[in-house]
């Protein structure tokens, strides 16, 4: 466990693209899907279930992978 905000390999989650995963992805991703403007690259960083759509399920595994690491 390398705590909040650790390092990742992936941009898969890295909505704001600042290489970490933290809240701030989080706030990013619900901004997205409340204002419902997602572009190719919001889809492809911000679908974490990997279900082609952005949303309450995606915003939930992203919480999920910040506190597993």
């Amino acid at each position: 466990s390398t705590g909040i905000g650790s390092e990742i390999v992936s941009n898969l989650g890295d909505i704001n693209q600042d290489q970490s995963i933290n809240i701030l992805d989080i706030i990013e991703l619900v901004n997205i899907i409340l204002n419902g403007d997602t572009n190719q690259e919001d889809v492809y960083l911000g679908d974490l279930n990997e279900d082609g759509n952005i949303n309450i399920l995606d915003i939930i595994e992203l919480v999920n992978i910040i506190l597993n690491t």
